[in-house]
């Protein structure tokens, strides 16, 4: 091959070998932005809106295979796998809760619900409503699954 051709020829191959790397964590909509919880589902019968109290609290980052949130009373803390086979879908493991502290009202009964999903081994499919919406449901066979509905910042 000649020298003029080569570097042509390895920023093809290069280029080619680029969607590869599609599985990579750091291609999910939700890696590096902060997403504050606007709503969590855990009750078909009640709405999932957060009581005023609790609102603006919550938040969540995923950085890499990291998860750091505040569940409106503690910090807590997970390792992340995104599937294999499904890239949308989150699993959680190594999860770590800080201390609660003093904590009541409506930012205690979202802290409950939260750290009731968030929990070892729990799977979330990720859907997004644009790139600032986003709905992580538990996965399931259940008709009503629960849900957590964050906004990004």
């Amino acid at each position: 091959m000649n020298s003029r051709r080569a570097p042509i020829a390895l920023a093809l191959a290069a280029s080619l070998a680029l969607p590869g790397c599609g599985s990579d964590a750091q291609d999910s909509p939700l890696i590096g932005q902060t997403w504050q919880v606007v709503a969590v589902h855990t009750d078909p019968l009640w709405p999932g809106e957060l009581p005023a109290d609790a609102a603006g609290k919550a938040e969540l980052r995923v950085s890499g295979s990291s998860l750091r949130a505040t569940t409106g009373c503690a910090p807590l803390r997970a390792r992340v796998e995104r599937g294999d086979q499904d890239p949308d879908r989150l699993t959680l493991h190594e999860v770590e809760l800080g201390e609660v502290g003093a904590c009541d009202g409506g930012s205690r009964h979202v802290h409950d619900q939260l750290t009731g999903l968030l929990t070892e081994g729990a799977q979330f499919d990720v859907r997004m409503f644009g790139e600032r919406e986003a709905t992580l449901t538990v996965v399931g066979d259940a008709v009503d699954r629960a849900s957590i509905r964050v906004m990004a910042l």
